[in-house]
This record gives C-alpha cells, structure tokens and sequence, in this order.
C-alpha cells in the first residue's frame, strides 16, 4: 500500500471533520411510547397495595351461634316448602343433641307493605310455640318442647304467592335484618352468624339479569339489582353491624348453576326455577355451603352448614386479598403449617382454641 502524500492527507481530514460537524447538528428523539415494537415491553410488576400487619385473638363464646333462615315464599317454592319441615327434622334434631347454644329467628325473600314502602327481612313469629318468659315469640331458642311440630305449623303458616312474593330479594331481607338488629333481640354479641336461605330461584327472581327471563316467567320478572342486593354489601353491612371478626356465613339451598337436570325438575311446579347464582357467590363469599333444593333429604346440607360456623375457627377472613409469597401466619412465634388461601379466606388445617393470639403479615393484591 503507498503512503499518502501529505496533500492527500489533507483532504481526507478536511472530509472526516465535515461529517463530524454535520453528525453533531443531529438531534436525537425519544422513540414514543406508542411505537416501541411489541414483545420487548417488559410489563409493570403486579405491586401490593399495602402491607398489613396485626394479630387476631380466637373470640370466646364460639359455641353460641345465632341462626337466620331466609325461605322463599313465592308461588313456585309451594311443593318445596310442604316438603320442607319434614326434611329439616334431623337438622333440628342435631342441633338440639349438639352442644351448640343456638337461637333462630325466621324471615322470607318477600318485601311487606309499611306504610307507602316496602320493608324486607322483618321477624316472622314461630307457630306453636310457647317462648320462656321475656323470650319474644320469634326467636326460636334451644330447648323448646315440640321442635319438630314449631317448624311444621310455621311452615306451613307461611303465606305463599301473593303481593311482592315474586321479586325474591333473600340478600336483601338478610341486610336490612342485620341493619335493623338493635331493633330485635335475634343476634348475640360475640355469637357467630350462620344464615340458611332457601329458594327455588335467584336475587330478583333472575338475579338482575334480563337475560334469563324464562318464557313462562311472570311479567316483570326481571328487577335491575340496587345496591342492598349484591353480596359483597351484605358482607359489609355484616361486619358494620357486628364488627370485623364476626363469624359469619351464608348458606343456601338453591337450584345450583348448571344442573341441568334439577332446573328441569323444578320447572315442572308452578312457575320457573332460575340458578341460584348470586346466592351461590355470597355463600363463597363467605366460606358458607351450597345445597341442591332438588335433594330428597336437606339435613345432610343443613349440618353441613352447622359445622362450618361452628368450625369457623378454622379459618379467618383477612383484610383483603393477600399476596401467598408475602404472608407470614405465626401462633406463640411459631409458624403456621397446612394454610390455604381462598379468596381472603384463610383456612387452617385444624380448629383453633379459643384465647389464641395469631400473628399476621401479608401484602394485599391491587
């Protein structure tokens, strides 16, 4: 290779120094956001909102439990409610041979006419009872003679069909009975809370779904939801009315979403049946049991829902939904073993003992 001369020198320097000032009067943007190409955008890490700490003391009293049943009294439960004393029997019968200290107060899914307004969940009286004295006649307590024969002559006392019946609104008449509860004596303090409802159909009849009006539904069948139809505001209300470590479920006996076949044979009655969809997501909501309307016998359900409000110290209702890798469950400093998460539902692998001092951290999930 020769060596360039020093004029050739010249010129290529001269050259080099011009696209060294023309690239130094380029102006670099920012690529917009909207044009970065896909697939190299890492996304935003899913941050918890907040980090609770706080300890829970297993509440005395965990044998008192305070029952609401909430029955569907319209026009299509008619077949189901004649059945219904005689498929309660054993439930009855258990809970008098358990050592549950129990009560029950008695409401239907229909709203009463006061005044020039509707009222849901007011006390109906237990027929054929005779109440100890300063005990009012709707509160069904243990150890009243002729059980079996109270259940019967109420049940069968209910008026079925009729004005309002038709817009079954059990969510409801169980928030307003909450709402109301300085007004009557059916809830204890420190008691757990275990509602039974029992019906055919859903909240609102379709559960506010215009979509599953059946053909042979009644004219105005479908009733848009308000608020005080919706579970989560009547898990709200619950813990507004008794406190945040109430111990509560909902429970129900309803035709169950997708089956098919309980639907058809519910159909068959006097009106139509719907799936119990709303009733089935406050009872998940609250860790409480689902049964199917269409069993022979409702007491392997109803002990079913017995033993989950009493073995309700098995598990605890956080304060949101947590973070699995972030919790820390510790009872005297030591960890907890065989925890599950459900939702905000933490369950135990064993019932608690009442008194326990449980310690816990967890970040809540946006």
């Amino acid at each position: 290779m020769e060596t360039l001369n020093l004029q050739t020198k010249l010129v290529v320097a001269c050259v080099f120094m011009s696209m060294l000032s023309a690239c130094n009067k380029v102006e670099f943007k920012p690529v917009a956001a909207d044009n970065i190409p896909t697939g190299i955008v890492e996304p935003e890490p899913n941050t918890p909102s907040k980090t609770i700490s706080k300890s829970e003391i297993v509440a005395y009293g965990n044998k008192q439990v305070d029952f609401l049943l909430v029955l569907d009294d319209s026009n299509s439960m008619l077949p189901e409610l004649k059945k219904l004393s005689a498929r309660m029997a054993t439930f009855v019968s258990s809970l008098e041979a358990s050592n549950i200290d129990w009560q029950m107060c008695l409401t239907t899914t229909r709203g009463y006419v006061s005044g020039t307004s509707l009222v849901h969940g007011p006390n109906l009286v237990w027929r054929n009872y005779v109440p100890k004295s300063g005990v009012p006649a709707y509160l069904l307590k243990k150890g009243a003679s002729n059980l079996n024969s109270i259940f019967t002559s109420t049940i069968d006392n209910l008026t079925i069909g009729g004005a309002n019946s038709g817009d079954e609104r059990g969510i409801k008449a169980t928030h307003d009975h909450f709402k109301n509860s300085a007004l009557h004596s059916c809830y204890r303090e420190g008691a757990a809370v275990s509602v039974i409802l029992i019906s055919d159909e859903d909240e609102r009849s379709v559960g506010g779904d215009a979509k599953y009006v059946k053909a042979k539904d009644a004219p105005g069948a479908y009733q848009p939801f308000e608020l005080e139809d919706l579970p989560d505001t009547l898990l709200a209300r619950a813990k507004t009315t008794f406190g945040d470590d109430l111990r509560f479920t909902f429970s129900s006996i309803i035709v169950k979403p997708d089956d098919l076949v309980c639907e058809a044979e519910q159909d068959q009655d006097t009106s139509p049946s719907h799936f119990g969809r709303t009733y089935e997501t406050a009872s998940k909501l609250t860790d409480g049991g689902v049964g199917s309307i269409c069993d022979a016998d409702y007491s392997a359900n109803l002990n079913t829902f017995k033993d989950k409000i009493v073995n309700s110290l098995s598990s605890l209702t956080l304060d949101c939904e947590a973070d699995p890798k972030s919790l820390t469950v510790k009872i005297e400093g030591l960890s907890v073993p065989g925890l599950k998460l459900d939702g905000k539902i933490l369950k135990f692998a064993y019932p608690l003992i009442e008194g326990t001092k449980i310690d816990l951290s967890y970040n809540c999930l946006d």
